[in-house]
């Protein structure tokens, strides 16, 4: 179950959203946390696991770019779409679209 706190913040002046959430923790990882808390490298417990969040949202940021990019080169009707775009445009037979309504009639004539 989430629960949806809200707060003000101050520095933007808008609403920041924030769910609480409950993990569940082996008791010398929770006793570690605390610890780095204590010693005042983290404000709270839930600063750290945020932290922690943030770090592995870094870290994994490369990989979820390759495993998309992977999903679209394993679309073949997408590739293919591409490269006879690729030589329309190369031949001069490509089209200009001026706007998003032109955009729309072009795919919607597919």
């Amino acid at each position: 179950m989430f629960i949806y706190k809200y707060h003000f913040n101050t520095y933007s002046g808008g609403i920041m959203t924030f769910r609480k959430v409950t993990i569940t923790l082996p008791k010398n990882m929770y006793k570690e946390g605390i610890l780095l808390v204590k010693k005042g490298l983290f404000s709270n417990f839930s600063d750290l696991v945020r932290s922690g969040i943030r770090q592995e949202f870094k870290e994994l940021k490369p990989d979820m770019e390759d495993i998309d990019e992977r999903l679209i080169y394993k679309d073949k009707e997408l590739i293919a779409g591409v490269k006879q775009s690729v030589k329309e445009a190369q031949a001069g037979k490509g089209n200009v679209v001026k706007s998003e309504k032109e955009m729309d009639d072009y795919f919607e004539s597919l």
